[in-house]
């Protein structure tokens, strides 16, 4: 346990739906942790789940997140913390932007600890909500930044990513077509994250690099602003922008008054915050570092990602430009606190509500199903290739496409795969032998992330750690390591009853992890000494090397299906 007087790091994570903070100590246990959901905390701004939804249209309160900032800090000095805090540092949902006036770059620069933070700034943002990840509404900004760039591919290679409506490039084009006032109001821009790190540290901080990743109009290879795709949306972005892009370790201030003398705070260092996904893959690989790993990350919840290392960039020749043509989905960041390496993104909207759906409506009991049944009819024993199936409730982004698709394999299917093997389309698995839904979307789910981790790296990491409500499901991470092949993990600590598991708030964890780091003393090495208390990989389940050769075999298959199934689709 922490000593009762010793140095203690915070993580700050202002996510969609709530503030949290992660206190550290110098060995990296956990000592506290503060969560605040904003509807509940701040019901005058009228949000749902953290945001304004209007349709297509996306937005959260600028102010709502000033209040919160102010009143966990103030919560921390409540519980007697506040001195005892060395180092800050922390994350935000990525891919949100936030506009300063002038005057707020001022104000928030000699802020007065008498009054609250919110009271003083006011009339500090151009814009008072704030475009969000789920704005959907940037269609036709995203077309004119794909063309700016030379075509669509041509801005893969530059930014990471093609077009995406969410992220920041294309909403700052919107603000300044449909909102020219507030556009020639605005002085500085800010994501999210700086933003936060900004209240800190009582200036506008600059945007960290796996942030800036999420733009847009970041040349992912150069780690600088993409001075010909932002100058496509104003020639004067950049300096809106901050032209200094910095490491998520790096040091971007000290404390600001406000918060010491408010709140009785030491003046210390505040590190640059990231973007929530980043946040949590830095995290993750701390605790990775102990087992000398690579890390690849899958979060298994409401949607599942899958985050892994690159140390090549993916879309540096023209070889892999013409690849990128073909496979444009997922995302390309820079890793946030190792420079010249990378990170792959690829996010899959239909995860445990779709896992939660085939329970509900494909299972014998029906509504009453519990996740045991669920287990039970899903085995253990591989589907594939006799059978696949395809659960898109949502419209996925990987692939992009829709409804429910079931196939078996048969000597006389319609469909015909490169490989000869034939499949014909049916409505149910029941009486076909093939085996059970259950199955099905626990090895759909699994052949997808690898399919698409080859798009982007030639070979898998050794492990994988995995997160989220589902990752207790065991039979769906047993079949994770049988299609990867890979040994998985899972975080917890060690406590007297032995080790339990648990995850900490991932990105809040990293960013105490990365404001802790800054406290070692120059020369010194390696990780803290475990101890009671600190967070820790184990290993819950390895691979089983028949399963795994009967899933490569039948990964072709699986690939044929899945475009078959995208090519019919005419979603959006």
């Amino acid at each position: 346990m922490a000593s009762a007087d010793g140095p203690l790091f915070l993580g700050l994570d202002l996510s969609t739906q709530q503030l949290k903070g992660v206190v550290v100590d110098g060995r990296r246990c956990v000592v506290d942790e503060v969560s605040m959901a904003l509807d509940e905390r701040f019901p005058a701004y009228g949000t749902a789940s953290g945001r304004h939804v209007r349709g297509d249209v996306a937005t959260a309160p600028v102010l709502m997140w000033v209040e919160a900032i102010d009143a966990l800090m103030a919560e921390l000095a409540a519980r007697g913390l506040a001195g005892r805090i060395h180092g800050i540092g922390g994350a935000a949902q990525q891919h949100g932007s936030v506009y300063w006036r002038a005057c707020g770059v001022e104000a928030v620069g000699r802020l007065d600890p008498g009054q609250p933070l919110k009271a003083q700034l006011l009339d500090a943002f151009a814009v008072a909500d704030s475009p969000t990840w789920e704005d959907s509404s940037t269609g036709p900004q995203c077309r004119e930044l794909e063309q700016a760039a030379g075509g669509a591919a041509v801005l893969a290679r530059i930014s990471g990513s093609v077009a995406f409506e969410r992220f920041t490039g294309a909403q700052i084009a919107k603000v300044k077509q449909t909102r020219p006032a507030a556009w020639k109001d605005t002085a500085r821009i800010s994501l999210v994250s700086s933003f936060a790190a900004s209240l800190l540290v009582g200036d506008v901080a600059p945007v960290d690099c796996g942030d800036a990743s999420g733009t847009n109009i970041y040349d992912v290879q150069r780690q600088a602003w993409s001075q010909g795709l932002c100058d496509a949306i104003d020639p004067r972005l950049v300096d809106m922008l901050g032209a200094r892009v910095v490491p998520a370790d790096a040091v971007v201030g000290t404390l600001s008054p406000y918060f010491v003398r408010r709140y009785g705070f030491a003046p210390c260092l505040v590190t640059a915050f990231t973007g929530d996904n980043p946040s949590a893959f830095a995290g993750f690989e701390s605790l990775f570092a102990a087992t000398g790993h690579p890390a690849a990350i899958v979060s298994l919840g409401t949607s599942d990602t899958l985050l892994f290392p690159l140390d090549t960039y993916p879309y540096a020749t023209d070889a892999a430009l013409s690849s990128a043509m073909h496979y444009r989905d997922g995302h390309v960041l820079q890793h946030p606190t190792a420079p010249g390496r990378f990170i792959a993104m690829l996010c899959y909207k239909n995860g445990s509500l779709a896992r939660e759906w085939v329970r509900g409506h494909c299972l014998p009991a029906g509504p009453a199903a519990t996740w045991a049944d669920f287990d039970k009819a899903a085995g253990a024993e591989p589907m594939a290739p006799a059978a696949f199936g395809f659960y898109y409730l949502s419209t996925e982004i990987l692939p992009r496409a829709s409804g429910v698709h079931r196939f078996v394999r048969c000597t006389d299917g319609p469909v015909v795969c490169p490989g000869g093997g034939r499949y014909r389309s049916v409505d149910s698995f029941d009486g076909t032998g093939a085996g059970s839904d259950a199955r099905a979307i626990i090895e759909s789910q699994a052949l997808s992330m690898r399919l698409d981790f080859a798009r982007k790296s030639p070979a898998m990491p050794a492990s994988v750690a995995v997160t989220g409500g589902a990752a207790s499901n065991p039979v769906l991470v047993q079949t994770l390591a049988d299609v990867l092949g890979v040994s998985v993990y899972a975080a917890g600590v060690q406590s007297p009853g032995g080790f339990v598991r648990k995850t900490p708030a991932m990105p809040a964890y990293g960013g105490a992890v990365r404001a802790q780091q800054q406290q070692r003393p120059a020369g010194a090495g390696g990780e803290p000494e475990l101890g009671s208390g600190r967070y820790e990989l184990r290993r819950i389940c390895s691979p089983c090397e028949r399963r795994h050769a009967v899933y490569t075999r039948a990964l072709a298959d699986f690939e044929f299906l899945r475009s078959h199934v995208s090519a019919q689709q005419s979603g959006p």
